[in-house]
C-alpha cells in the first residue's frame, strides 16, 4: 500500500519538534520554507486548472438552455457547444485577447462517465479557415482538428482517460484525453463582409459537440445563429447593469484567498492528468492535504498563493512575456503545446488564455516601441511592411494574418472609430489599405490621421496605454523558425 498525501503532508512537520533548548525548531523552518517554495511553483502550475475548471460554472448557467452568455458571450450546457453569430463584441470583458477574425464557439466537456461527439463540417468552400480546438483542464492543447491539419468532415469520438470502450465504425477516430475536463473551442474564420459572414456561420454550424447518447445517423445542424438571439444572465445582473458599467460582470476565475480549496475541487475532479502534469499533480495534492489539515500551514499556504498571484500577474504583461524574436516582437515558442513549462502556460492563462497550438497560429506580442518605451495613444507610431514581404501564410489551407489593437488590460477597444480593433488579410483582400511603392505602412494612435492614405491604414489606438498581436494563422516555415522578421513599431519624433 502506498503513502498517502495525508501522511506525505504530516511529513511536513518534524516528529519531534519541541525539544528542549529549541533544538527542534530547524527542522521545523526546513520544513515551512521547503513547503512556501513548493507552494508558489504549485501555483503557477495549477493557476491555468483552476481558471478552466471555474469556466465550467457554465453548466450552471446554461443548463437546458440554448443561448448567449450575457448576450455577448458563447455558451451551452454541460457536453455541448454554443456560439457566436457574428465576431466578439468588443464591449466584453470576460475572455482576453480574443481575435477578431473568427466567430466562436466554446464547450466544456465532462468525461467522468462518457464519451462526447464532436462533429467537423463535411460541407467548406475551398481555403475556408476553420478549427475546433480541443484542450485539457491545464490549457495544453491535445487536439486541433481543421482546415490546416486537413481534417476531415464527420464525427469523433472525445473520450477521457478512464474511457475502455473501442472505436465504432461511424466516427473517423477516437480522440483520447488526459483529463474528465476538456474545453471545445470551434472557430470559422469571417471577414468584414455579410457574406463572408455568412459563409463562416454555415461552416460553423457544422462544428459542435453533443452528449453520445444523442447521436443519430447522419451530420446535424446546431442552430447556432438561432440561439444566438437569447441572451441569459446571471442572477443578480440585467442587460442594463452590463450596458452601464461592461466590468461588472468581469470574473475573477483564480481568487489566491481560496485557491487551494479550487485546486482541491478541480483535483478531484480531475484523478489524472498528463504524463507531464501527473508529478506536479501529486505535490498539489500533498499541499491540499496540508492546507486543509493543518491550521498554522494553512495560513503559510495562503500567503504564499498571495505572493505567486502578484508576481504573476506583474510579470503577465505583453511587455514582458515572451522571447524576443525581431524587430521588438516577442513569442512564447511553445504556444499551446506546454509540456513541462508551467509558468509559461500559466503567463499565457493570464494575457491571451486557450492559444493554440503554434503550428496552428502564432501570436507576436509587444507593449512596446523600437526604443523600448510603452505604447501610449498619445503617440503616433508606424509599421511598414516592405514591397513583397507580408507575413507569409498558407491560403490555401485558411492561412491569413491580423494585427489587433488592445488596451492595457488586453482587452479590444469598444467604440473604436469605424469599428476597426484589427487589420491584415480582411483588408487587403478587400481592397482597403493603400500602398506606396509597393510597401504598406499601418498607422497606431489615438488622434486620427489627416493624411488620406494614413487614415486608410489606421489602426485606432485608446488615449492610454496599449498592446498589440500579430496573429499568423497556418504560419510559413518562415514565421515559425521566426527567419521572417515582421516589421518594428517606430514612434514618431
Amino acid at each position: 500500500m502506498g503513502t498517502s498525501f495525508d501522511d506525505v503532508a504530516r511529513g511536513f512537520t518534524p516528529a519531534h519538534a519541541g525539544l528542549a533548548r529549541s533544538a527542534g525548531v530547524p527542522a521545523a523552518l526546513a520544513g515551512e520554507s521547503y513547503v512556501e517554495a513548493l507552494a508558489r511553483v504549485v501555483y503557477y502550475w495549477g493557476y491555468p486548472a483552476v481558471d478552466t475548471f471555474g469556466r465550467t460554472s457554465m453548466w450552471d448557467l446554461m443548463e437546458g438552455r440554448a443561448g448567449l452568455q450575457l448576450g455577448i458571450l458563447p455558451g451551452a450546457p454541460k457536453n455541448r457547444t454554443g456560439a457566436l453569430a457574428d465576431y466578439m463584441s468588443p464591449a466584453q470583458r470576460w475572455v482576453v485577447s480574443p481575435n477578431n477574425d473568427t466567430i466562436y464557439g466554446v464547450g466544456f466537456a465532462d468525461l467522468t462517465r462518457d464519451a462526447v461527439v464532436v462533429q467537423t463540417p463535411t460541407d467548406v468552400p475551398a481555403g475556408h479557415y476553420w478549427t475546433v480546438q480541443i484542450v485539457d483542464v491545464l490549457t495544453n492543447v491535445i487536439h486541433q482538428l481543421g482546415s490546416a491539419a486537413g481534417t476531415p468532415g464527420g464525427k469523433f469520438l472525445l473520450v477521457g482517460p478512464a474511457w475502455e470502450g473501442h472505436e465504432a465504425a461511424e466516427f473517423v477516430s477516437v480522440l483520447r484525453m488526459p483529463t474528465n475536463v476538456a474545453a471545445v473551442i470551434p472557430r470559422s474564420f469571417a471577414a468584414h463582409s455579410e457574406e463572408s459572414k455568412q459563409q463562416a456561420r454555415v461552416v460553423l454550424d457544422q462544428i459542435g459537440m453533443y452528449p453520445l447518447d444523442e447521436d443519430q445517423p447522419g451530420q446535424r445542424s446546431f442552430g447556432y445563429e438561432a440561439d444566438a438571439a437569447t441572451a441569459i444572465f446571471p442572477p443578480g445582473l440585467t442587460a442594463e447593469m452590463l450596458a452601464a458599467n461592461p466590468d461588472a460582470s468581469r470574473p475573477q476565475w483564480v481568487k489566491p484567498e481560496s485557491f487551494w480549496a479550487d485546486l482541491g475541487a478541480m483535483l478531484d475532479f480531475n484523478p489524472r492528468m498528463s504524463d507531464s502534469d501527473t508529478p506536479m499533480a501529486d505535490q498539489a495534492r500533498t499541499l491540499v492535504a496540508l492546507h486543509r489539515s493543518d491550521e498554522s500551514y494553512r495560513a503559510l499556504l495562503d500567503r504564499a498563493a498571495l505572493s505567486a498571484d502578484v508576481a504573476l500577474h506583474a510579470s503577465a504583461t505583453y511587455v514582458q512575456v515572451g522571447v524576443d524574436v525581431g524587430n521588438g516582437w516577442q513569442r512564447q515558442r511553445n504556444g499551446g503545446v506546454w509540456g513541462t513549462d508551467w509558468f509559461g502556460r500559466a503567463l499565457a492563462s493570464v494575457i491571451y488564455i486557450y492559444v493554440n497550438d503554434f503550428h496552428e497560429a502564432v501570436y507576436l506580442i509587444r507593449g512596446t516601441d523600437s526604443a523600448g518605451g510603452l505604447l501610449h495613444g498619445r503617440e503616433q507610431y508606424t509599421m511598414t511592411f516592405a514591397e513583397n514581404a507580408l507575413p507569409p501564410v498558407d491560403r490555401s489551407r485558411g492561412g491569413f494574418w491580423s494585427l489587433t489593437m488592445y488596451d492595457k488590460d488586453a482587452f479590444m477597444l469598444a467604440g473604436a472609430p469605424g469599428g476597426r480593433v484589427n487589420l491584415g488579410t480582411v483588408d487587403l483582400d478587400a481592397g482597403d489599405l493603400v500602398f506606396r511603392d509597393g510597401t504598406l505602412t499601418v498607422h497606431l494612435s489615438h488622434e486620427e490621421p489627416s493624411d488620406p492614405a494614413a487614415r486608410a491604414n489606421w489602426l485606432p489606438a485608446p488615449d492610454g496605454e496599449f498592446c498589440l498581436i500579430i496573429r499568423a494563422y497556418v504560419p510559413d516555415r518562415t514565421i515559425l523558425d521566426d527567419s521572417y522578421q515582421f516589421p518594428d513599431v517606430i514612434r514618431k519624433q
